[in-house]
């Protein structure tokens, strides 16, 4: 199965105060640990952005968002709707513990299904996540409908619910789907 990896790197990092992507972590910044991550279980890998990115590693295209200021949903239709493969894995830039095992897992669990997302303790986590095209529809009509929820697609779609348990035999800590939003996750984080 050929799978696209789809990183957000649009937002507007108003609680972090600047572009999250670009922030230095580990030797890199954000974004390219993300990409870096993605590369050995994606055929092809894609960056949403409405800013100019500098990509330092080959083949990765670039697109922005056709529904601008409307937050992850665009960018998820704008990744969905470049992408050549039935199957994407979409992230947010800010998530730089992802697990590349954990990601050929889910792939392998949303075969059959519109979308896996990972729920754990009572909540979906949108931006780790593999979504169909099946979903694209969808997701347009939210978008020109004014509705930016990226969780009331789901019902309307088959949803395959990846637990706690399932990501942990990959990382025990669930490292995976931490985020960064605020200075103070990025000095966490980096300890």
């Amino acid at each position: 199965m050929k799978l696209t990896g789809i990183v957000l790197a649009g937002g507007l990092s108003t609680r972090m105060g600047r572009d999250k992507a670009t922030l230095p972590f580990s030797g890199s910044d954000l974004l390219h640990t993300v990409l870096a991550r993605l590369a050995p279980v994606c055929d092809y890998l894609l960056v949403v952005s409405n800013v100019p990115r500098e990509i330092r590693m080959p083949d990765v295209t670039v697109v922005p968002d056709k529904y601008p200021q409307c937050g992850p949903l665009a960018g998820m239709h704008a990744g969905l709707k470049a992408s050549v493969t039935a199957y994407n894995f979409l992230v947010a830039c800010d998530m730089p513990f992802l697990s590349s095992q954990a990601v050929a897992y889910m792939a392998g669990a949303a075969q059959g299904f519109d979308a896996a997302v990972p729920f754990i303790d009572g909540y979906y986590h949108p931006l780790h996540a593999i979504y169909h095209q099946n979903c694209l529809k969808h997701i347009e009509l939210m978008l020109q409908a004014g509705n930016y929820r990226v969780l009331d697609f789901y019902p309307l779609v088959a949803l395959r619910r990846i637990g706690a348990a399932e990501l942990r035999r990959f990382d025990p800590e669930l490292k995976t789907l931490d985020n960064i939003n605020t200075p103070e996750d990025l000095a966490k984080l980096r300890q």
